[in-house]
């Protein structure tokens, strides 16, 4: 985890403007002191949600965070995309507060019992305090649709949705996505400094899929960004869970048809690329013939290689 940053001289020709809210004693310091001196002081300890804040102050200072992501490269943008996904939305405390209450510890016959009861207590709300942390929303209200056009910039390209198929989930009479079937027409590289980023393309599928900050959850552009990460990304993880999408109507939200060849496909080239848990499934359906001619010799070679 680390704090955003900004260039030393973010803040220089960025003073009070006529539409600020500070006073005019306030706009005299903006103005007096130099541009290194105001960056240290406003951001040296500053978070994502501190940067919110001072966005809020004046109209030159409305681009501070996009310009602080921007500025720390892409692990800033991914810890930024993250806050914004797993924000607070006001419903964690009062759920805590709720489970907190009516976890009081009950009277024992023992004395025993009642110490070990208590110290169990305490852990538990130890442990609810750690996880409170571990949602990391870095004083960042949740903003899902902000999250997703972060990750998009950040993935390093651009999918355009009028090319696949507007429907929530896919029909049956629909043909599988392949290995072999990546459509790089149907992307665009966008112009970055970096490559296509595997962990924002695999984000994005799982918020198509799930509908987290778009319109409606759409199977299609789910599957392409798990193609385009695993074509593009070199994924193998993405192959893998392409695999389980065809496979396990749990693993595609229920929106993915079974496509036992699919399936079949995909576990081989993650299996392939040195996937384990993907050679275990291979050696499955070898064993099985689902998707593939039934071969025990096969089944065997790969089960050893998992």
């Amino acid at each position: 985890m680390q704090t955003p940053s900004l260039p030393p001289l973010y803040f220089k020709n960025r003073g009070a403007s006529a539409k600020s809210t500070i006073s005019p004693v306030q706009e005299l310091s903006l103005q007096t002191l130099p541009p290194e001196l105001l960056h240290r002081c406003l951001t040296r300890y500053s978070d994502w949600g501190d940067l919110a804040k001072l966005a809020c102050v004046q109209p030159s200072w409305k681009n501070l965070v996009r310009d602080a992501a921007e500025s720390g490269g892409r692990d800033a943008m991914w810890e930024l995309s993250m806050c914004l996904l797993h924000g607070h939305d006001g419903k964690e405390d009062s759920e805590d507060s709720v489970e907190e209450s009516s976890e009081e510890p009950t009277a024992t016959a023992s004395e025993n019992d009642d110490i070990q009861q208590q110290e169990q207590l305490a852990a538990t709300q130890i442990a609810k305090r750690n996880n409170h942390r571990s949602r990391n929303n870095r004083g960042l209200q949740k903003n899902e649709p902000l999250a997703v056009q972060y990750l998009t910039q950040l993935s390093g390209i651009q999918i355009d949705p009028s090319q696949f198929h507007h429907a929530t989930s896919i029909e049956k009479d629909e043909p599988a996505v392949f290995p072999r079937d990546f459509h790089k027409h149907k992307l665009q590289l966008l112009t970055r400094d970096y490559s296509p980023d595997e962990a924002s393309l695999v984000q994005l599928s799982h918020c198509h899929l799930h509908g987290i900050g778009v319109p409606s959850p759409n199977a299609s552009l789910a599957i392409h960004y798990l193609e385009a990460a695993y074509h593009l990304a070199q994924s193998i993880q993405s192959a893998h869970s392409l695999a389980l999408m065809y496979e396990y109507p749990q693993h595609s939200n229920h929106l993915v048809p079974t496509e036992i060849y699919a399936a079949f496909e995909w576990f081989k080239a993650a299996a392939e690329g040195g996937h384990v848990p993907s050679m275990a499934e291979l050696a499955l359906c070898y064993e099985l013939g689902c998707g593939v001619v039934q071969s025990d010799e096969a089944s065997l070679d790969w089960y050893m290689k998992a």
